[in-house]
């Protein structure tokens, strides 16, 4: 279940010099000014807007913006423009950038470590392969000359990418051997069909 919706966070808040249009006192008038923002599990994601009430301390009189007398009003929309909308409210903006930048770095980590095997295959080096949309399996490097790879298949296959490394536990079929041609590989490493190489 994903928790959300909005709350409120107070801004600014001071006492004006325009008196109560209620009871006409002076110097008892303060405006508060929240910032509202979006949330999700309660971290502040963006900032949706600010609002603002008067009170009254003489006569408790509460306003919203909308219900202030004109001269009330123009005070109430000063102290709202400069009330500053604190950095934490993008905090979940900035979560969201963080993962978003360290997958990325981590996939351009892994795309290296990929064109550096496939350029030099060692025995033992494990592939994990897109066969299908959903089907996955692992290769195992038996031998590598200049212009072909040796592999035996993994016993089982999986239809879910997450699991498919767990497949090396299963064992391979050591008895069955393709020759695949490099260039071939070179073609499923472009097409995103070669998911990860393990060397161990």
């Amino acid at each position: 279940m994903i928790v959300y919706g909005t709350r409120a966070t107070l801004l600014k808040s001071e006492y004006l010099f325009e008196p109560c249009p209620n009871c006409k006192s002076t110097n008892s008038v303060q405006v508060s000014i929240f910032g509202r923002y979006a949330h999700i599990f309660w971290i502040p994601f963006f900032p949706i807007g600010k609002k603002g009430v008067s009170v009254c301390s003489n006569c408790k009189q509460v306003l919203k913006d909308k219900d202030m007398p004109d001269s009330l009003k123009l005070s109430y929309d000063n102290q709202k423009a400069h009330a500053k909308i604190p950095i934490w409210n993008f905090s979940g903006l900035a979560i969201v950038a963080l993962v978003a930048i360290g997958l990325t770095i981590s996939e351009n980590h892994k795309n290296d470590k990929i064109g550096r095997y496939l350029a030099a295959p060692k025995k033992g080096d494990i592939f994990e392969l897109k066969l299908a949309d959903t089907v996955f399996t692992l290769y195992k490097v038996q031998k590598a000359d200049a212009d072909t790879i040796y592999f035996s298949p993994a016993k089982y296959q999986t239809n879910l990418e997450t699991d498919v490394s767990s497949l090396s536990a299963r064992g391979f079929d050591e008895d069955s051997v393709y020759a695949v041609p490099k260039s071939s590989l070179l073609k499923m490493n472009k097409k995103e069909e070669i998911l990860d190489i393990d060397r161990r």
